[in-house]
């Protein structure tokens, strides 16, 4: 599955929007979806005249929700283990 195919897959007409940023069923986060596809067509200007686009989930437990991209949490930052103790 392609998540930047300009046609929506089928099953995205079935989304409901989460308003967390993670399934709203299961609670399982996007990174554990089994499909995406990000609707890049048709993004949205915020008041900031950013972007942002709706990303869409199909979750391991079968519902398929929908989030808008500038919801998404940031990256979690992890250090590397320092190899040189000094």
């Amino acid at each position: 599955m392609d998540a930047f195919v300009s046609i929506p897959p089928e099953w995205t007409n079935k989304a409901t929007h989460a308003y967390e940023f993670c399934c709203p069923s299961c609670r399982l986060s996007s990174l554990e979806a089994e499909k995406v596809w990000l609707n890049r067509r048709s993004p949205v200007l915020t008041e900031d005249r950013r972007r942002k686009w709706q990303e869409f989930y199909y979750c391991q437990c079968g519902s398929v929700w929908w989030a808008w991209s500038s919801d998404r949490p940031p990256k979690e930052i992890s250090n590397p283990p320092d190899d040189n103790p000094t």
